[in-house]
């Protein structure tokens, strides 16, 4: 089967282990840098030359991640030559218009936030979860001495979607790193005894920040989201807080019962597994032979 991928590149990009997962599941993949594309052509000219590129390529799937910025013809005309899967990774904050133009023609919309799935199906019936990939060159187990008791990595400036994490920060106290990405990330979240997730506060669903921790055999403790309970069993995979005073117990908690902390890290790697980007891949694979 003959891929071509339309993303992001760069070295920190989730579409880098997303397109290796293609690879190991036996595909042909031709990668496809949307924005380095624009940058030297420019939207309109871009978009001419990826549709030259699927004439080309005679692909058997055109995979479309985000692709914001990107014209719906684009589609259209890649409807002719191939099956087409756009895969969206945000919260319903970047649920726009432009998005759902591309929604409305695409074969299949899947999306990494559980919570964005009753909106897409509003515009293509094929719409459908798939929890995010971790990069298991990226996200793996260290043996590294502890350096931080807590710790969060990414934004915690309020906004529609993380409303509560300055006030978590504020309140509790916690080591916090922001821009840090790949082979650095992956060494913060080894160095800390407990990493932590603050799910959208619209409860869509969860970043691939759960999916890197735990795939570095990380301990985690995030706030709740619905669905978490059809993918992971809370004291056994992760465990959950819902309020500051919750959050303070729960960490004095795990930093003095270290033999409970490291067997529920355990666990959380061995379930994480079937979320990797090769396991990805195949279910991607798998909507496309569905709807031939």
């Amino acid at each position: 089967m003959v891929v071509l991928f339309v993303g992001v590149f760069t070295p920190h990009s989730t579409n880098v282990a997303q397109a290796r997962g293609f690879l190991k599941a036996g595909c042909s993949v031709y990668e496809y840098d949307y924005r380095d594309r624009a940058k030297s052509l420019g939207d309109s000219r871009r978009d001419d030359d990826l549709i030259s590129t699927v004439k080309q390529t005679n692909p058997d799937i055109v995979i479309f991640s985000k692709c914001n910025q990107m014209h719906y013809r684009v589609i259209d005309e890649c409807n002719k030559y191939s099956k087409t899967i756009l895969w969206y990774m945000d919260a319903m904050n970047n649920f726009d218009q432009e998005l759902i133009e591309k929604i409305k023609r695409v074969d299949w919309f899947v999306n990494g936030i559980e919570g964005v799935v009753p909106h897409g199906l509003e515009y293509n019936k094929n719409t459908v979860f798939l929890a995010q990939c971790p990069d298991e060159e990226m996200n793996f187990p260290l043996s590294i001495e502890y350096k931080y008791d807590t710790t969060f990595i990414g934004n915690i400036q309020p906004n529609n979607t993380h409303s509560d994490r300055m006030q978590y920060f504020e309140e509790v106290g916690f080591n916090h790193f922001d821009n840090v990405h790949g082979l650095e990330h992956n060494k913060v979240v080894n160095a800390s005894k407990i990493n932590l997730n603050f799910a959208h506060t619209s409860t869509n669903g969860a970043s691939v920040r759960v999916f890197k921790i735990l795939a570095a055999k990380s301990f985690l403790l995030t706030t709740p989201w619905e669905g978490m309970e059809e993918m992971f069993t809370v004291g056994k995979h992760l465990d959950i807080f819902t309020t500051p005073e919750e959050l303070k117990d729960k960490i004095s908690y795990y930093i003095n019962n270290e033999a409970e902390r490291l067997q529920i890290c355990t666990r959380g790697h061995e379930l994480v597994q079937k979320y990797m980007p090769t396991q990805w891949a195949k279910e991607i694979i798998k909507y496309v032979t569905q709807s031939i």
